[in-house]
């Protein structure tokens, strides 16, 4: 039996529908969905450089989930997916930062870029509830303002823009609304901190975003100030501080806007600094505007609409300085409360001396005083009155700048109050002075200096 060849053929013929229980086209299909399992969960990893990194959505401190990338070991990956991944994981060459709403693109030359792209795209519509919440806030004057904002921060991201401020001591203003839409519009690319992260030593949370939303300011201490300055202005790289990282650089073209319950007082602010925009806003209530619990989902579905409208008007104002806008466009009554805060008691003393004199003197247009005429008239008011620091006042708190020596009359409050027969000496002083203006002193008076 063992040498029959026939015996033998038999056995191999049985042998041979053993071979087709398992066809090679099951092989197949069953390699290609192990293929397109890798695949797909592929997508959710990234290989920068010779690091793996994982694209999650970490919930921020409101429970929105921002992009980000958790850094992962090459066992972790193979582990949770076998080793068959790593040849679907796209591979860049390192990160960059490149921000554009118009013309995204999430690789440049082999680096992956991290701005996230908006999901929104503009369509024309109605936006009207939200031009509604903007001439709300920042009133009629400064709604064009307003508008060229947010257009420029759509359009040119990385265009320098002043800082916003809102506050107003009463709830209800809509302050947080005009917040939310810059939230919304800008998705991952926003975010809203606290007080305490922008002091920590640790900015990374907020360092890489275009708006940069404080809530609830108080920052007081001269040295944020210093560094939000410093921020606003940068044109070039600065410091990721990162905890239990290396630093590493970014291009920042971050823009700040802080909300505050604290009017006058939650932030330094330096006399004629024009980075700073400062707009108290009024309650709905004082504007006749009721509640609408339903403001949010409208306004998430207008924002479509209000890109195209954006997208297809032309701005207002033309750029004049590295705040894009000219100072003199955003200058309001509460940035003057700010200016008022920050100056010397001299200088305070100084400004109610010009505003007291021009009422007692009301035909005048200007008036001109010399240091000792100022020392003279403030004696009586500030003790150990230096004239170092009335020029310091006059030169640096009030940018006044000195005029040759002439001949002038000089207006004595002192003197008017005490005697109704006053009667300045005409060209009775012959001195280095500084001129005043009437419009000066009732702009300071109008803009609810307080002494």
């Amino acid at each position: 039996m063992e040498n029959n060849p026939t015996s033998q053929a038999l056995t191999l013929k049985e042998f041979a529908p053993i071979a087709e229980v398992t066809p090679f086209n099951d092989v197949t299909q069953e390699d290609e969905r192990t293929k397109k399992r890798l695949q797909k969960a592929a997508k959710n990893y990234i290989r920068v450089g010779d690091n793996y990194y994982k694209i999650v959505y970490r919930p921020d401190k409101e429970g929105k989930p921002l992009k980000d990338y958790l850094k992962l070991n090459k066992g972790t990956l193979i582990d949770d997916h076998t080793h068959g991944i790593i040849k679907y994981i796209s591979k860049f060459d390192d990160f960059c930062m490149v921000a554009s709403h118009t013309n995204y693109k999430q690789v440049h030359n082999g680096f992956y870029n991290e701005y996230s792209e908006l999901t929104h795209k503009p369509k024309e519509g109605d936006c009207n509830t939200i031009l509604a919440v903007i001439k709300h806030v920042f009133g009629e004057h400064y709604f064009d303002f307003a508008i060229d904002y947010l257009q420029l921060l759509y359009t040119s991201p990385y265009q320098r823009l002043p800082i916003l401020l809102l506050e107003s001591q009463e709830k209800n203003t809509g302050k947080s609304t005009f917040a939310n839409i810059i939230y919304k519009i800008f998705q991952d690319n926003a975010i809203k901190i606290g007080n305490n992260d922008l002091q920590s030593d640790f900015n990374s949370v907020w360092v890489k975003r275009l708006a940069i939303i404080v809530d609830e300011t108080s920052l007081e201490k001269k040295g944020v100030t210093q560094m939000l300055k410093r921020f606003s202005t940068e044109t070039g790289k600065v410091t990721v501080n990162e905890k239990n990282k290396a630093q590493s650089e970014v291009d920042f073209f971050g823009k700040f806007i802080f909300i505050s319950n604290e009017e006058g007082k939650a932030l330094f602010i330096e006399r004629n600094d024009p980075r700073w925009a400062v707009f108290k806003v009024p309650t709905f209530a004082e504007k006749g505007i009721k509640d609408d619990p339903l403001i949010d989902d409208k306004l998430e579905a207008e924002i479509p609409a209000f890109l195209h409208f954006i997208t297809q008007r032309t701005l207002k104002y033309k750029r004049e300085s590295r705040m894009y806008f000219a100072p003199i466009v955003y200058q309001t009554a509460q940035l003057q409360l700010y200016y008022n805060n920050s100056i010397s008691k001299t200088a305070q003393a100084i400004k109610k001396l010009i505003i007291d004199t021009f009422d007692l003197f009301p035909k005048e247009e200007s008036m001109k005083f010399g240091i000792s005429d100022i020392m003279d008239e403030l004696k009586s008011e500030l003790r150990n009155i230096e004239r170092e620091r009335v020029r310091f006042a006059i030169e640096k708190e009030l940018n006044k700048a000195p005029q040759a020596r002439t001949h002038y009359t000089l207006f004595s409050r002192k003197i008017a109050e005490s005697s109704q027969d006053y009667l300045p000496l005409k060209n009775g002083q012959n001195k280095v002075h500084y001129i005043f203006s009437k419009f000066e002193a009732e702009t300071w008076k109008s803009t609810n200096d307080i002494f």
